[in-house]
């Protein structure tokens, strides 16, 4: 049977203490075991446990600098459908505060999840990539399954539910055209046009796909930046009419009216 590679990106804040040594401590309050240390590598063995229903498997992660502190990219090596579990496993044991949020707390403040678990939020972390911030969130229903819907700076994410699925359905936000608020009599839907098609998120609590919807307008609304394009430099068009000049593309006319023209420009 073959294994699965599952990839989680974490990033330890800087001022936290050493990574390799919080991931350490974290991993040694569970029944894993840390098998390997680098300064820039960390290979955690996770024994196969039957009466837990789990899969043997190997995560190895690599420590690189960030811009807000170390980040590690995790590859999680293994058989079964507990990858993203093995990792809350050991975020939870990872000091308060330690790790970056993306944002996850203040969104969830702002409404009520009445059925948002801890392990839930966690498992929502580890899919997310390195500096991915959240906007707003809640659960909904999308194609029969219950989930996680999630607004990022970079893609709307519906994420199921349950902490031992790793289903995960994503919409680029540069390919989602609007997204429409509804409300029926099960609570609020969301319909996402994208990329010519569209897809529609339902039973979302009261004032969760607003706060979405709103949001996604926010950001779509904001202005892009902008770029003056920079004038050429007379030199480097001189150099360049003269090589049109010498394929007899200009004349040579031509080429020394256009050179007196930049050369008054300097």
């Amino acid at each position: 049977m073959a294994t699965i590679l599952r990839t989680v990106r974490w990033t330890v804040l800087a001022g936290s203490g050493d990574p390799i040594a919080l991931v350490t401590e974290a991993v040694a309050k569970t029944d894993f075991a840390v098998a390997s240390t680098t300064p820039t590598s960390i290979v955690i063995d996770v024994p196969r446990a039957i009466i837990k229903n789990r899969w043997g498997a190997t995560i190895t992660g690599a420590l690189s600098q960030g811009s807000k502190g170390t980040d590690i990219e995790w590859v999680v090596d293994g058989l079964g459908n507990k990858h993203y579990e093995h990792m809350v496993t050991i975020g939870e044991g990872m000091p308060e505060g330690s790790l970056d949020d993306h944002g996850i707390p203040e969104a969830v403040s702002k409404i009520a999840l009445k059925m948002f678990g801890r392990k839930e939020i966690r498992h929502l972390a580890n899919v997310l990539d390195f500096g991915e911030f959240v906007h707003a969130i809640g659960i909904g229903n999308l194609g029969g399954k219950m989930g996680i819907v999630t607004l990022t700076d970079r893609r709307l994410i519906f994420l199921e539910k349950s902490i031992g699925s790793e289903n995960l359905v994503e919409f680029a936000l540069a390919s989602i055209g609007a997204i429409s608020l509804g409300k029926k009599m099960g609570g609020e839907t969301l319909t996402i046009s994208h990329s010519g098609t569209s897809a529609t998120i339902t039973t979302l609590q009261h004032g969760q796909g607003d706060a979405i919807a709103r949001k996604f307008r926010e950001i779509k609304d904001q202005p892009t930046a902008t770029t003056t394009p920079t004038a050429a430099d007379p030199i480097e068009q001189i150099e360049r009419l003269a090589g049109l000049r010498d394929k007899g593309i200009l004349s040579e006319d031509e080429f020394q009216a256009q050179k007196t023209q930049l050369l008054g420009s300097i």
